[in-house]
């Protein structure tokens, strides 16, 4: 989606006005794109779009309905590595990264997203508590979340979802694995989740 580039229909259309308003925001230098050749159709990337949107108060569920977003948050650079290659591989999919949990919560913020893949150990907070945090906002609520972790117990795993989290992946784990993982979270209907357990450190 982050490559994607928007002609001024699809433009009119996400943000409801007509063609010719677009043009008029084009010609005007207020939305930035650029012309196929001298003369020709204009056309306007996605982070033009967005940045666009955002500066003008234009909600962006419309721009990113289609989208999936994933996060994926663990202080260790070589999951934060193998796993957003694997996944920019799984089509249209946005994915971002976080190495601590503070970074984690901003990105949320900023983006949405409808998965996080969420190490269980982060090095300044305890990912239950991110995990919590996450499922007590309005606006993420729906959003799954994939806990990862080497170090463990089995008894603390079964207590996850008092959390919050929808599932869990042990490390070290295969790629095809997380995909299916991946694959099954974000095709689950949105439901009503109820608020989990504060989590007492």
């Amino acid at each position: 989606m982050k490559n994607r580039v928007f002609t001024t229909g699809e433009v009119a259309t996400i943000c409801g006005v007509s063609a010719d308003t677009v043009s008029r925001w084009f010609d005007l230098g207020q939305i930035d794109g650029y012309r196929l050749g001298p003369g020709g159709d204009r056309r306007i990337p996605y982070e033009s779009l967005r940045k666009f949107m955002l500066s003008h108060g234009i909600p962006l569920e419309r721009l990113e309905e289609g989208e999936r977003r994933v996060l994926v948050v663990d202080d260790d650079p070589f999951y934060l590595d193998i796993i957003p290659t694997a996944l920019s591989h799984e089509g249209d999919m946005l994915v971002l990264t976080a190495s601590t949990g503070f970074d984690a919560g901003a990105m949320v913020v900023e983006h949405n997203p409808q998965l996080v893949i969420l190490d269980i150990h982060l090095s300044d907070m305890d990912g239950r508590m991110v995990c919590e945090r996450i499922k007590s906002r309005a606006e993420t609520r729906n959003s799954r979340i994939l806990g990862i972790s080497g170090f463990i117990e089995e008894a603390e795993i079964r207590q996850l979802a008092d959390y919050g989290f929808d599932d869990f992946l042990k490390k070290p784990f295969k790629i095809e694995e997380l995909k299916d993982r991946v694959q099954h979270l974000l095709e689950l209907p949105n439901t009503k989740i109820t608020r989990p357990k504060r989590l007492t450190l």
